[in-house]
């Protein structure tokens, strides 16, 4: 059996999760600043409202 001092303390599961959150989180960031962060999309107000709102009603001639 080694000794004591020879042994490697093993971490704790809530560190090891931290550890690989952190290491996730900036390669994703990695990802998104070599790829993602340049990209725009050009957005008119007028055809983005159309486009949520949806047509205007059509009159319906039998009403009138």
């Amino acid at each position: 059996m080694p000794p004591a001092a020879m042994t490697r303390p093993t971490l704790s599961l809530p560190r090891k999760l931290a550890i690989v959150l952190v290491i996730k989180t900036v390669f994703l960031v990695g990802l998104w600043w070599g790829f993602v962060r340049d990209l725009r999309a050009p957005v008119d107000t007028d055809s983005a409202a159309a486009r949520l709102l949806g047509p205007p009603p059509a009159s319906n001639p039998s009403e009138e």
